[in-house]
Order: structure tokens, then sequence, then C-alpha cells
């Protein structure tokens, strides 16, 4: 076994010889266990970032494709060109493999964590700083996990079964299951029938995105969701709220289930049946299993252990990230020069996280402006702002509000469109559902009329502003007129 690097000269030279492979063999693809923070030069941590992106396009010329992605002085920052070409023609003549060279890549990472372990546990005998302990102790779980990988077996152990018999049997046994209890999703639904009968509700270890302009009622969209899954399914929910503090947050819910115009909570002009009906909202939601984190500039680490201390002692099922665009790579917790490269580390740490949890993770995303110059303005993937987003995430929804017409009022319903941009285990579709402004609440048509417990008018709906009801055609329509507009391939 080739003895793994250790003083900074052997694994700048390791980290070279990695780099220059991967440039060499792009279609080999970056292997999962490698990180960012496995390189200890500046330099070859932003060749490696850029490397992500363009990794395992065969049609590409990495060297020229990583130029493209860094800025002129990040570029000039690792040598320019020359140093690139120079790494990948070093690689000719290595022998080692992809996967050798990132073993021995780890265990040095691995040498040098349990170095600064020792002298920080050596340094700190009594009194620990709260930042400097958080920091200790995501240093023991990145050791923890490169432990792992190094020392996890290579080979299963022979079994009598063979694996994918064992799959199809935990399948099938889940199947029965699902069939005897009358358990119609196999994901968490989200209380939006035709989106649950599309997608079979929020599936694990799956990274959803909810993309939009701003102000489009992205939150209000996720917010709704959360809503039915504490509420109607009385499953635990963990939300991250870069954007609004945790009070705003508490107040919209408190308006959407009171049905309460939120301008009359923030103005406190509430009369009696108000103050009930708060009261009431209030009491149910006392009893909802939410956990809201309201960190601002949170970066994919402290996500990471916040997230799994949510699911392992609070039972969390669901997290949502309110938004992608607020949070901060791992790498010094601080802004990356290359936004681009840095929101790649973050949609690929949300995947990840998403499927170690085996929870589905819920982030919301904004949209570019390139929508607005076309002439049907109708919302492309390529108007995520990175292309990442759309690369890891299992399923993107697209959100669009109705124009408000002259006639109507912000407190009006409105009709809304979710569409289905992708769907990576079904298929696409656009579907119409109800936005209430007032509550800044979303729900199915069929719920535009009010409770009958709320028939009386009150200042959170000013009278005649529900408007009569639309006729849009339903799910089952869309489904079978497309399957009359099938081909019949048999006949081909």
């Amino acid at each position: 076994m080739v003895p793994y690097p250790t003083t900074p000269e052997e694994i700048k030279s390791a980290e070279a010889e990695l780099l220059g492979s991967l440039l060499l063999l792009p279609t080999e693809g970056i292997p999962t266990a490698l990180e960012a923070e496995d390189f200890t030069e500046s330099t070859h941590r932003l060749i490696y970032e850029a490397l992500q992106t363009v990794s395992g396009a065969a049609e590409l010329d990495t060297v020229r494709a990583v130029v493209m992605l860094l800025t002129v002085d990040e570029l000039e920052h690792i040598g320019g060109e020359t140093y690139l070409t120079t790494l990948r023609q070093q690689a000719e003549s290595t022998t080692m493999s992809i996967e050798e060279q990132v073993s021995r890549l780890k265990q040095a990472s691995l040498h040098n964590l349990l170095m600064q372990i020792g002298d920080a546990l050596s340094t700190h005998t009594q009194y620990y700083d709260g930042d400097d302990l958080v920091h200790l102790i995501g240093e023991l779980e990145r050791a923890l996990r490169i432990t792992r990988h190094l020392f996890a077996p290579q080979k299963a152990p022979p079994s009598h079964m063979a694996p994918l018999q064992t799959d199809l049997d935990s399948y099938l046994t889940d199947l029965d299951t699902r069939l005897k209890q009358r358990i119609p999703f196999t994901g968490i639904p989200t209380g939006f029938v035709d989106l649950d009968t599309i997608t079979g509700g929020l599936q694990r270890s799956n990274l959803i995105i909810i993309a939009g302009p701003p102000s489009s009622g992205k939150t209000s969209f996720a917010l709704s969701i959360a809503l039915h899954i504490l509420l109607k399914e009385h499953r635990s929910v963990g939300m991250f709220s870069l954007e609004a503090p945790k009070k705003q947050v508490i107040e919209r819910l408190l308006s959407m289930e009171s049905f309460l115009d939120q301008r009359l909570l923030r103005s406190l002009e509430l009369d009696v049946s108000d103050r009930a009906r708060l009261t009431e909202a209030s009491a149910v939601l006392s009893q909802a299993s939410l956990w809201i984190d309201d960190t601002a500039n949170l970066s994919t680490t402290q996500l990471q252990e916040k997230a799994r201390h949510l699911v392992e002692r609070c039972g969390v099922e669901l997290l949502i990230v309110d938004y992608v665009h607020l949070m901060l790579s791992s790498i010094n917790d601080k802004r990356h020069e290359n936004r681009v490269q840095e929101i790649g580390e973050i949609s690929r740490s949300l995947k990840a996280l998403a499927r170690e949890l085996t929870i589905p993770v819920l982030a919301l995303a904004q949209l570019s402006r390139a929508f607005e110059g076309r002439a049907i303005r109708k919302f492309q993937l390529s108007d995520l702002r990175d292309g990442s987003l759309e690369n890891d995430a299992d399923l993107v929804l697209f959100l669009t509000l109705a124009e408000i017409e002259a006639s109507g009022t912000t407190a009006s319903p409105m009709l809304a469109t979710i569409s289905i941009a992708k769907h990576r285990n079904g298929p696409r579709a656009d579907l119409d559902v109800c936005f209430q402004p007032a509550l800044t609440r979303f729900s199915d048509l069929p719920t535009l009329v009010q409770p009958e417990a709320y028939e009386q008018p009150s200042l959170s709906v000013p009278p005649g502003s529900v408007q009569p009801l639309r006729t849009f055609p339903r799910l089952n329509d869309i489904l079978e007129q497309a399957i009359q507009n099938t081909p019949d391939r048999s006949s081909q």
C-alpha cells in the first residue's frame, strides 16, 4: 500500500496529481467522497470547485472549461491556463487510479484533522467558547465521516441472496403494507390533490426546488405545504428561514390558520370575533411539531449539523430552506467570489443531506429575469440562476401568480399555477391552484369558499371580494386527453 502524504510538500503534490487525473479523465467523474475541504491549497480548491461543475462531460475540454468558469483574478491566482495544462500532462504518467489517489488524500485529511483536534483539546482544558465548540464538533464529525469511508469494507460479504432480490422483496413488502393500510402515496402528502397525484407526495431522499421571481409566493406556498403536513398529517417539520425572522414566520402561520388578514395582526384592528379566531388558531398551532431556525448567513456545515439534530432528536420528516441564495458555502463560511460555484456546492450539500437523512428537503430559489424578455412569459429550467440546482433537484416547481385585473383587489383570491418543470420520476404538468393574498395562503381551487365557521365577513375579507369559481380542467381530464393524443407505437 502506498503511504499517504504527511508533509505540506507531499500533500500539495498529491493534490496536484489528483487534479491532473480529473482533468485528464473527465468522464470518470468526481468521487462522491471527495470534498473541497480535502484540499489544503487555495489554488487547488478553486480548480476542484470548477471541476465539480464540468465533471462527467466528455464533450468538453476540461482545461478550457475551467478557465471559462474562473474569474480573471482567480485564474491569475492559480497560475493561469499553463498550470492547468501542466497538471493534466503530469497525470499522463500516473499509475494510480483516481480512487486510490482520493483515498490517499482522505488519509492525509484525516491525519491533519486529528492533529488539529488534538491541539484544540489540549489548549482548551476547562472553558470553551460557543463558536469554537461548534467548530470542534464539526471537525470531529468530518473526521468520523472520513474514517467511515476509509475503513468501509470494499466488498460486501458473500450472501445467499442476490442484492436485487433483497431490494425487490423489501419493495414488495412495503407495497403490500401500503395496500393493506390503504396508503395512497409513497411520500408525504402536500395537501394539493393534483400535485400529490402526479408526484406521490414529497419523496424521501429527494431535493425539491420551489422557484419563482421575487414576491411570487414561494414562502407562502412552502408554508401552506408545511401547515398541511403539520396539522393534517401530524408530522414534524424543520424550517430554516434565512430571509425572514421567526416572528414574521409565526405571524404568517397565524394569519393562514385563522383566516385573518395579516394587516389586521400588524395594525391590531381586531374585533371580538377576530380575537376568538386568533386564539383558536394559536391553540391549534401550539400542538404542531414545527422547529424554526432563523439564523442569518447560514452555512452548509451549520445547516447539516442542525438538520441532523432535528431529525435524530426531534423526529423531523421534512426540511424547508428559505432560501438557497442566502446561504453560504462551508468554505471558511464566507461568500465565494464565484457565486455560481458556491451555489453548486450548496446545491450538492442539500441533495447529499436529503440522501443521508432519508427525508425530503424543500428548498426555495430565485429565478433570473430572463423570462421577461420573451414574447410568452413562461419559465424555463434555464431561468434558475445556477445550473447546479437544475441538475441536483429531483423535482422543480415553478410558481406563477395570475395578473391582478383592474377590477380586482389585493384581497381577492387569485389563480396561481404550479408548473412541474422537472420530475425525475414522473411526468411534467401545469396545475391550477388558488392563492389568497390577504392570508398569503395557497389551496386547491375547490376550497376558495370560506369554512362554514367563518361565514360572517370580517375585516380580513371585504364583502363581495370572493369571486365566483372559474371552471378549470382537472387532472383526470388532462391525463385522459394526453393518452388519447399519444400515437399507437404497436402499429409502427
